[in-house]
């Protein structure tokens, strides 16, 4: 049995379909009631679970061999992961594939990479078995500009410059490799796509992609932090985001690796191919 936490997140919902297509007995996680028919319909095991929860922690984890652990972004996410972590020790598990960011590591110099970093070495610490997924900014992030960029052909750049985004579906199946096959115990597995692109990049291939005029416009830091409040996106979280963010212009997001290929024999997936496979959001 594998347990898949954050079953309906945006790496979560593709690694449910990858596991099942691999014939996996799957048991998926979620908070929301109203998405348990939909994860039954697939063919999975529900449970409803708030990561606050030790009994119903307890119930997702139970009998399970492996777990996939995710959080949303959040002040509470390192109090969350070590619920998980003791539930899932308590119950027997024996391999966790947990993700966090890509550079989480104890001399991180950012705060996510601090706030991943610490439950990494809550992971280590449990004796269970171990691999981190570790991705850098998603390309699937880009549909919550689809309709200002359908609408008003803008693309917000709140980077300021080259970002490796990645595609969550091939996170997922790093993931569901880890899960699925040996060899994969205490790996970190840093995860980007096939080339940096800066916002310049993204708006041009938005154009051709969609046959419509694009244009990059520079969101400040000020104005990004408070489209994330706005969102309803705690403010020290906000401020973590854009910390990161910081980073770009310095060229220490633009690294490309190579794990996609190495773990599953073939390219990460291409934002151009995104964007095509994604043109009807960007031109409703």
């Amino acid at each position: 049995m594998i347990t898949v936490f954050g079953a309906t997140g945006t790496t979560g919902a593709p690694l449910v379909d990858t596991l099942l297509a691999k014939g996996a007995k799957l048991r998926a996680v979620t908070s929301d009631p109203a998405k348990v028919a939909p994860l039954k319909a697939k063919g999975c095991e529900t449970v409803t679970a708030d990561f606050s929860d030790p009994a119903a922690l307890a119930k997702a984890c139970a009998g399970a061999e492996k777990i996939y652990l995710v959080t949303p972004a959040h002040l509470d996410m390192r109090r969350w992961k070590a619920n998980v972590i003791e539930a899932a020790k308590a119950a027997g598990v024996r391999h966790v594939v947990l993700a966090t960011g890509l550079g989480a590591a104890p001399k991180a110099k950012v705060t996510f990479g601090k706030w991943h970093s610490e439950t990494q070495e809550l992971v280590k610490e449990s004796g269970l078995d171990w691999t981190f997924v570790q991705p850098t900014y998603f390309m699937q992030n880009l549909l919550w500009q689809a309709g200002n960029i359908a609408k008003d052909g803008v693309y917000y750049d709140g980077l300021g410059g080259p970002v490796a985004w990645v595609d969550a579906r091939d996170i997922a199946d790093v993931a569901a490799e880890a899960l699925t096959a040996p060899g994969h115990e205490g790996k970190v597995y840093g995860l980007t796509g096939p080339e940096a692109l800066t916002g310049e990049d993204i708006a041009t291939v938005l154009s051709e992609e969609t046959g419509r005029s694009v244009n990059c416009t520079p969101l400040s830091a000020e104005d990004s932090k408070a489209a994330m409040i706005a969102d309803e996106m705690q403010e020290e979280v906000a401020a973590a985001m854009v910390e990161l963010a910081s980073i770009a212009p310095k060229g220490y997001l633009a690294g490309i690796e190579t794990t996609v290929n190495d773990v599953l024999g073939r390219p990460a997936r291409r934002f151009r191919d995104f964007v095509a496979e994604n043109r009807a959001a960007f031109v409703q």
